[in-house]
């Protein structure tokens, strides 16, 4: 089963990127003691088109049904982001996709 943990960060300024980096630096070895890591596809980090404040980072997710919950690691990067602004932390589960072909 695929899912995505999504945390949103609204900042009043702009965010330090090198301070991003360094959070999600070593993400493997840093839940070691869970059984996540595993079931972590990839991070995506995205900054809103026109707000540059605005920051969004996705962990990406497959796993057997039952464990789709915000994760430790997704609890941590929330938990230091938290004095940087507003947050938004939510857990979506995949029920359909749909590929496109480009026409050229």
């Amino acid at each position: 089963m695929k899912w995505v943990e999504i945390i949103t960060l609204r900042s009043p300024s702009k965010i330090n990127g090198q301070f991003i980096d360094e959070l999600l630096k070593g993400v493997g070895e840093s839940d070691s003691s869970t059984d996540m890591p595993k079931h972590l596809v990839e991070i995506k980090i995205y900054h809103h088109s026109l707000v540059e404040t605005d920051l969004s980072i996705h962990f990406y997710w497959e796993s057997e049904p039952g464990i789709q919950n915000k994760s430790p690691l997704g609890l941590r990067v929330f938990f230091a982001l938290k004095p940087l602004g507003l947050l938004n932390h939510s857990v979506w589960i995949e029920t359909g996709a749909r590929e496109f072909v480009a026409l050229n």
